[in-house]
């Protein structure tokens, strides 16, 4: 029976530090947001230590019936904490991870290295167990400085590439919302005239773009185009030190990230990181004008503007059209005084000024406007971004890729073009610090306008849009709460409804934010 015991204690810890490095991994192995989301998530922790504690003291009495019962709560433990789904990002055994599951292993060791009789080594496994939420952290410490040796090297490694390329021209694309849309875009546009690389997915961190400089980039390309995010003051200053932007376009300023930021002027001071260092390299800064916040900044340097119906800037879009078929407009280049009307079939009114941007950058670049039309006609929804999906007997606008008040309020004036009924699934918004509740109570009343039904997918974020939900006259019957978006599309495929049916998937939580579902 002791030795049932033992391998129950060593598969819960196991489970626990496989559980707690995925965490660690979505939270980017950031400190401070690790120790924030710890405390967010306080009750789901409180019951691991409980699971582990209870079933610790039962055999403090040393009597076999007790000890069973040790046995049942420990098995409901590795039950409970074992992954009960497919993550949505999966955990990845990156050679990070793996470096430190081995010191984690040797700090282990180390506790059992001596006395370890009687109820000591229960004990001891006990407290590895309770302690296990920051096992990762106190590994991640004790590798800092081959971690930071690692990631100098690989820098190193991508700056070299880069100087053997003098040629390459860099085009660094930042923002609150829209930078990925508009890398896509300009992708597709450039690569009429142009050998272009850019960096996949969502890789837009430091290393990121290095690991894509160091196993994507090919001496026959001739531009880059690299998404920068920034979560902190310094990122964006990060990267361009290392790929020396000659062109950069900011898409937005917003409430985005605000829980790491604080402020609006942070995240203005980190986007304009890009903007300096354009500056520095004597490049040519693109900005939306559209943006308040873009557009009220006193620049001094080589820029052009771009945006909608408004004259005055360099790159002017305007006559919009907009519906569930598609988009279409006019651009006009106030330097050459020409115009030409685009189309595409991408949704979503918003996506012109990104488009815009795109074709700005492209025609800057050297390519006529009108041999820009049929590369915009061509271009594809971004993935998760207002990407139209059939589904059986109605359609799905999936727009679950990080949404923020801004672009939540755009999916929603998108799904307000489509004819028929039109239902909401949506967890809510987050990262957005203080005023979170607030920006979720807007997006809640907001949503009465539009929707004909609402399902509420369980998150800490759920009571802020009911709040708003209820402050409006909307009926309560087509409210729903759900666990899953998976959940709410089955329900909305039982619904009787003899209408066409257009469903908006607005935001999908990382499990880090939802762990109840992995």
């Amino acid at each position: 029976m002791r030795q049932i015991i033992i391998v129950e204690y060593v598969i819960n810890l196991v489970v626990l530090l496989v559980f707690h490095m995925h965490m660690f991994q979505l939270n980017s192995y950031f400190l401070k947001k690790h120790l924030h989301w710890i405390k967010n998530n306080h009750t789901k922790i409180i019951l691991q230590v409980l699971l582990i504690i209870f079933p610790t003291l039962l055999l403090v009495f040393n009597n076999s019936i007790v000890s069973v019962g040790a046995i049942l709560i420990l098995a409901f433990s590795i039950f409970y904490n074992f992954p009960k789904k497919k993550a949505k990002i999966a955990f990845k055994y990156t050679h990070r991870v793996k470096r430190m599951f081995i010191t984690e292993a040797i700090l282990i060791l180390l506790t059992f290295t001596t006395n370890n009789n009687g109820n000591l080594v229960f004990i001891k496994l006990c407290i590895l167990s309770i302690v296990s939420p920051i096992i990762a952290l106190i590994a991640n410490f004790v590798n800092s400085p081959i971690e930071h040796l690692g990631k100098k090297y690989y820098i190193n490694q991508a700056k070299k590439i880069l100087k053997n390329m003098p040629n390459l021209l860099v085009i660094g694309v930042t923002g609150s919302y829209g930078k990925t849309s508009v890398k896509n875009f300009l992708a597709k546009t450039l690569s009429s005239k142009y050998e272009v690389l850019t960096t996949p997915k969502n890789y837009n961190t430091t290393m990121g773009v290095v690991k894509t400089i160091r196993e994507n980039l090919k001496p026959i390309h001739q531009i880059f185009v690299c998404e920068m995010g920034a979560t902190n003051k310094g990122d964006i200053k990060e990267i361009c030190d290392i790929v020396e932007p000659k062109i950069g376009i900011i898409t937005s300023i917003g409430p985005q990230h605000l829980e790491s930021f604080k402020t609006i002027d942070n995240i203005i001071k980190t986007k304009f990181e890009l903007v300096n260092s354009v500056m520095e390299n004597g490049g040519v800064i693109f900005l939306n004008y559209n943006n308040e916040y873009l557009a009220r900044q006193d620049i001094k340097g080589n820029i052009l503007t771009y945006g909608v119906n408004n004259k005055n800037l360099d790159y002017n879009s305007y006559n919009l059209t907009s519906s569930s078929r598609g988009l279409s407009f006019i651009l006009l280049d106030k330097n050459s005084n020409k115009e030409i009307e685009f189309k595409t079939k991408l949704i979503g009114k918003h996506n012109v000024i990104n488009f815009t941007a795109a074709i700005s950058v492209a025609n800057y670049l050297g390519i006529p406007l009108d041999k820009l039309v049929h590369s915009v006609r061509e271009i594809k929804s971004v993935e998760h971004r207002l990407q139209l999906i059939p589904h059986g007997n109605f359609t799905i606008i999936d727009d679950s890729y990080n949404s923020n008040p801004i672009s939540s309020k755009s999916a929603l004036d998108t799904l307000a073009e489509f004819k028929g009924i039109k239902i909401i699934v949506t967890p809510g918004l987050i990262e957005l610090g203080s005023d979170e509740k607030k920006y979720n109570f807007e997006f809640g009343q907001y949503m009465t306008g539009i929707c004909d039904y609402i399902f509420i997918v369980n998150s800490k974020s759920a009571k802020s849009i009911l709040d708003g939900i209820y402050s409006t006259n909307f009926n309560e019957d087509r409210i729903f709460n759900v666990n899953t978006p998976q959940e709410a599309i089955e329900c909305i495929s039982k619904l009787d409804i003899n209408d066409k049916i257009t469903v908006l998937l607005e935001n999908d939580l990382p499990d880090n934010y939802n762990i109840e579902r992995i």
